[in-house]
């Protein structure tokens, strides 16, 4: 993975954890590299949500109880919305002894920003807030992951990426 010291889409990070920017980011998904876990609520995935299959969702909320399903021997890139709970969470993962974690710097804004695939229920322009036919109340209904965030799926028998 291609990383830096210091963030350029975001100014809140911490010392010691690297970041990489959307577009690596991508292309390590792409190319197998690496797995993107999206540390926000559920709430918010169901809303809009990175469009690639090699992103899992292991919420903030229960990220430690998580630890144990994934995998050290891979590339972790961690993201959230704009990059201030994912770097908390990349300092978390390598206390916790992961050799090889990165923040996506900027997170799902820059992803957004530079065009990369999202599923979203959100409108193309505009707030969403009463105009268009895409209402809240349509989000992406995912019984897997509501079910893993009511904590309702044993991840011992869930395969690794």
């Amino acid at each position: 993975m291609r990383t830096t010291e210091y963030p350029s889409n975001q100014n809140f990070t911490v010392e010691g954890v690297k970041h990489i920017n959307v577009a690596d980011a991508f292309e390590d998904l792409q190319n197998g590299e690496a797995v993107m876990i999206d540390v926000r609520e559920m709430e918010e995935v169901q809303i809009e949500s990175f469009q690639h299959e090699r992103v899992l969702n292991h919420p903030m909320s229960v990220i430690m109880d998580r630890l144990p399903y994934i995998a050290k021997d891979q590339s972790i890139i961690v993201a959230c919305t704009s990059g201030i709970r994912s770097v908390k969470i990349a300092n978390l993962l390598q206390y916790q002894g992961f050799p090889d974690v990165s923040n996506l710097d900027g997170g799902l804004v820059a992803w957004r920003k530079n065009k990369l695939p999202t599923l979203s229920i959100l409108p193309e322009t505009g707030c969403g807030c009463h105009s268009g036919d895409k209402k809240p109340e349509l989000a992406i209904k995912n019984p897997v992951s509501k079910a893993a965030y009511a904590g309702n799926i044993d991840f011992k028998n869930v395969t690794r990426i």
